[in-house]
């Protein structure tokens, strides 16, 4: 089979030259669509005297006339097969031919090989070829110049993406989009990596990996494009890579970037794709698994550092809700079957050295950092209230936030406001001390015993009689029935969440 350098391919000349076409046959079982990627340096022409063909050097394509083969007196079959042994492209015949046959060679076809057909091929391959050095030519100066000028990433995509009149991407190797050139609100659908391979159009896109786990994505492509794009991909893999290596040395450092990350945590942009954009600017790794871990303002950052250490960065991010807050990133290659990025495991808890720990759920992207921000705000509160124990815990281990869990969802709203209002109101408009709601938890908590009751709050049992005879005048559900228990204490609970932040809904929809 004749290599390939992706220059100009069968399917670019079929495009460009009309008169040809592809009758969907296959040679040795390969699909019609790859063999359409062989390159087509060069068109001669098949002779009926020996020998047939001129010197070969490789990706020509084979006008073989009906005259030819007639003249000659060999099967076409035979021609076909001696023609697949030589480093040709593939064959041009105005021959008929069945569409269940399985050729040896590719073969495109024309009504009429006339006389001017191989000059007049060769003069647009020509041509179109001129086209593209010079596309590429023009296409290195742009950038040299956008280099020179330090030009940001997003400033370079547009500008070669105008310059080429084709759609310029930059997305993580999870695929999710960091800048695009696409119009309108929506990121551009990009292919599944596992359906597409490097260099090669799949779907009207052409991908290249570029470093830091980053991908450009040329795209989508018109059939005429395919070509300039092939010729100027790695062109714009290197320009578009050298932007960006310059854009991560210009990332803040230090405190400015602390600064810079917390800005993202307390007012994070609206647009999802800002979002990652303004995160990656940051410095946040891509390809990283990432949580945000809040914790008292008195705990040394050492602390932090060390907890996560030998897994994941520790990328501090200032102060959130009185809390000193860091983002945690792991590589996606270590979070597999790492047990010691989850604070519990079988009932066993980890010792935070200098306090506690409060973990978002992981996200797999920047983007997801409102969310992920809110469920560590709220832990933090629960930790800080001392309605949890004081250990590290993580928003996704259920068994360490019991009740809790069920609440976050309505954390903040009317609608668990009111729930609590209806179920425990009358005792919370009386309970000025919050005496007898911290009883009621407690009871509850206890199963109704009285003594173990009276035994946590410290207190004589006649005074949790006294406080008792008070919860039943004022609650219309009876503590002790066993139907109305589960009621009041997640009613209780959500009487003493900490005062929600403003609700950040996730920015896709989703749950992170």
């Amino acid at each position: 089979m004749v290599a390939r350098n992706g220059e100009i391919t069968l399917r670019d000349l079929l495009v460009w030259e009309p008169r040809l076409q592809s009758q969907g046959l296959t040679a040795h079982g390969v699909a019609d669509d790859e063999l359409l990627a062989n390159d087509v340096d060069w068109v001669v022409t098949a002779r009926a005297s020996s020998p047939m063909l001129p010197l070969l050097r490789g990706g020509e394509l084979v006008l073989l006339p009906r005259r030819v083969v007639s003249e000659s007196g060999v099967p076409l079959a035979m021609l076909l097969q001696e023609m697949a042994d030589s480093p040709v492209s593939g064959v041009l015949t105005d021959i008929p031919l069945e569409s269940a046959l399985n050729l040896p060679i590719p073969v495109l076809s024309i009504s009429t090989i006339t006389p001017d057909l191989e000059s007049t091929i060769n003069r647009l391959l020509t041509s179109r070829r001129g086209d593209l050095l010079r596309k590429g030519a023009d296409l290195e100066h742009i950038i040299s110049e956008l280099i020179d000028r330090r030009a940001a990433p997003a400033d370079m995509i547009a500008a070669l993406a105008e310059s080429l009149g084709i759609g310029l991407t930059i997305s993580t190797d999870r695929g999710a989009v960091i800048l695009t050139t696409a119009n309108g609100s929506e990121p551009p659908r990009l292919p599944r990596l596992s359906e597409i391979a490097v260099g090669v159009v799949t779907g009207g896109w052409l991908q290249l990996p570029l470093r830091g786990h980053r991908l450009l994505w040329i795209g989508p492509l018109p059939p005429s494009m395919e070509a300039l794009a092939r010729l100027v991909m790695r062109q714009l893999g290197s320009g578009i890579q050298r932007a960006l290596d310059q854009d991560d040395a210009a990332a803040p450092h230090g405190v400015a970037r602390t600064r810079v990350l917390n800005d993202l945590l307390l007012r994070p942009p609206v647009d999802p794709a800002m979002l990652e954009t303004a995160a990656h600017r940051a410095g946040l790794p891509i390809g990283t698994q990432l949580r945000i871990s809040l914790a008292p303002h008195t705990m040394p950052e050492e602390a932090i550092q060390r907890r996560f250490s030998g897994v994941s960065t520790v990328h501090p991010a200032g102060t959130l809700g009185g809390f000193a807050a860091s983002i945690i990133a792991t590589p996606a290659a270590l979070v597999a079957g790492r047990d010691d990025l989850t604070a519990s495991r079988g009932g066993s808890k980890i010792t935070v050295e200098g306090g506690w720990l409060a973990v978002s759920a992981p996200i797999a992207s920047a983007r997801h950092l409102p969310a992920a921000t809110r469920q560590a705000r709220f832990v933090a509160g629960l930790l800080e209230r001392g309605q949890l124990p004081a250990t590290e815990i993580h928003f996704d281990d259920g068994a360490a936030l019991g009740a809790y869990a069920l609440l976050f969802e309505s954390w903040g709203s009317a609608m668990l406001d009111r729930y609590v209002e209806q179920v425990i109101g009358p005792l919370l408009a009386e309970d000025r001390r919050g005496l007898l709601r911290e009883t009621l938890r407690v009871y509850l908590e206890h199963g109704s015993a009285q003594r173990a009751t009276a035994d946590q709050l410290a207190i004589h049992r006649n005074t949790l009689t006294y406080r008792l005879r008070q919860i039943r005048k004022l609650l219309r559900l009876d503590p002790d029935d066993p139907g109305a228990r589960l009621g009041l204490h997640l009613a209780v609970l959500a009487s003493d969440l900490p005062p929600a932040p403003p609700l950040i809904a996730p920015l896709d929809g989703r749950r992170p």
